[in-house]
């Protein structure tokens, strides 16, 4: 428990002796004694459910309110038993730092954090980065949390979150939870609408990695510029210990400049032999097996073989080998682990069936995203190199043309399919995917994603490989506002070993 009064003394004197247990932004979710944020929102104003949550025993409410004069306005209850209002001007930009009062973390009592958080940014990468963090970590013997996409948790048990980036209450409070269960890492994926919305504005990040930036969420954000000014605010957080840019991304390379004055130490990495990495990889080969490359580091250099297909994902792993180092981690040490890496899932994950035809579920769901998996599959395919794939629908629909381009252009042959359609007709998503190719006689296309993928398998033969792009570890296809179950990773299975 925690006094109300303890809880609002950085931002102004309150004298009641209220003590509240939890902190909540959903009304439906307040348990007597907790205290409720009224927020305005995006579909709904929180400040709506305020009489809700007294009634269902909050301790108090914080109201925003945008009246500099109202700030720290109190309404008392009409009887002892109910709960206090409280007035905060402008509340929904401190959230986070209200949580982070009430959920603190040894950042703020010490000089050397129990609990070292590393926030990874970026189109795509994010999911990979992070959860190889946490197993590199986790298999020298320590604990790691993770926080994104697939879950938030110890490696290993992780929940479901539903956003990549939680809200900044369930954030901190998370992060709190982790460091009391002696997590020594956490591996945060910060969306660009987190870092927008101020969720992560308290968190006191060690590290932050840049992965990529390609074309992605412009039905939210507008334009190029305002998602890369949204990804690119990670690294200019006055508390950050060490920014990490790939390098072999034009943005990241731009971001080395601009970001040099920053109060965070800017280091570089590469796969491509960039000259300003500090990072880097040389002498890589790939094969059926993975990729074994040279990994240098400021300090020295090393052999590494790692199971995990294709360029991106020895990106991706470098990023997580160089976060650690930046943590303070030995880098011999966590080279000797990454052989014994596991794929993460949905992430090029591989399944064989009995006619030697490979299917390879992953995420990738933008055009870069899609030109980088098949890319990488090419290296690895004997034979035709087919992709499947879809876009989802109520979402920016300029992006379709340009997947159904990069499609054609890295693959031999392509099936466009449902992924998502939400409230659109799937055929006509199709339709605007198929207006970006050059030669769409040469397209196959079914809206049933099961049957798509089925009558591809048919159609390959012995050395061919299928991506199965854009539901990696998704377990629901969502058509006309309902979400159906669906596991493509259990579907890729199944018809490999119906095969043998």
């Amino acid at each position: 428990m925690m006094l109300l009064r303890d809880l609002l003394a950085p931002w102004f004197i309150y004298s009641g002796d209220q003590s509240f247990n939890e902190l909540t932004l959903d009304s439906r979710a307040i348990r007597r004694g907790d205290v409720f944020l009224a927020l305005p929102g995006h579909r709904v104003d929180g400040r709506q459910f305020i009489d809700k949550a007294l009634d269902l025993g909050a301790a108090g409410v914080l109201v925003h309110t945008d009246d500099a004069d109202q700030h720290g306005k109190v309404l008392l209850g009409d009887n002892a038993e109910r709960g206090v209002q409280i007035y905060f001007f402008q509340l929904n930009r401190q959230v986070s730092a209200i949580a982070a009062q009430r959920y603190p973390l040894a950042h703020q009592f010490a000089v050397t954090p129990s609990l070292g958080i590393i926030g990874i940014t970026g189109t795509n990468g994010k999911t990979s980065t992070s959860q190889l963090i946490a197993q590199l970590v986790t298999s020298l013997g320590r604990k790691a949390a993770v926080m994104g996409t697939l879950g938030n948790g110890l490696w290993g048990e992780l929940v479901d979150s539903g956003n990549t980036t939680a809200d900044a209450i369930t954030l901190m409070r998370q992060l709190h939870e982790f460091e009391a269960q002696g997590a020594s890492v956490c591996a945060m994926e910060v969306s660009s609408h987190g870092l927008v919305q101020g969720r992560v504005d308290a968190v006191p990040f060690d590290v932050a990695v840049f992965t990529n930036l390609t074309r992605d969420h412009l039905d939210y954000h507008g334009d190029m510029e305002s998602y890369t000014a949204a990804k690119q605010s990670l690294f200019r957080f006055s508390t950050l210990g060490h920014g990490l840019l790939n390098l072999d991304d034009p943005v990241g390379e731009t971001w080395l400049i601009e970001l040099k004055d920053m109060a965070a130490q800017i280091w570089g990495f590469s796969i491509e032999g960039h000259q300003a990495a500090a990072f880097y990889t040389k002498n890589t080969q790939f094969d059926d097996q993975g990729v074994s490359a040279t990994l240098v580091w400021p300090e020295g250099e090393t052999q590494i073989h790692s199971p995990l297909l294709g360029a991106f994902n020895l990106s991706n792993l470098l990023a997580a080998l160089s976060a650690l180092y930046l943590q303070g981690f030995d880098m011999e040490a966590l080279a000797e682990q990454v052989q014994y890496l596991t794929p993460v899932a949905g992430r090029m994950e591989r399944f064989t069936t009995a006619d030697n035809i490979t299917l390879v579920v992953d995420y990738a769901h933008t055009p870069d995203a899609i030109e980088q998996a098949l890319t990488a599959l090419r290296r690895h395919c004997a034979g035709d190199l087919w992709c499947v794939f879809g876009c989802g629908g109520d979402r920016d629909k300029g992006k379709r043309p340009l997947m159904g381009r990069a499609a054609e252009q890295y693959a031999d042959r392509i099936m466009v399919t449902s992924d998502n359609a939400r409230s659109e007709d799937p055929a006509q998503i199709i339709s605007d995917i198929i207006q970006g190719l050059v030669t769409p006689e040469r397209a196959l296309t079914q809206v049933d994603r099961i049957t798509a993928i089925k009558d591809v398998v048919g159609l390959a033969k012995s050395g061919d490989l299928i991506l199965l792009a854009g539901k990696g570890h998704e377990t629901y296809q969502e058509a006309a506002g309902v979400r159906h179950n669906y596991d493509e990773r259990a579907l890729a299975r199944q018809l490999a070993e119906q095969s043998k």
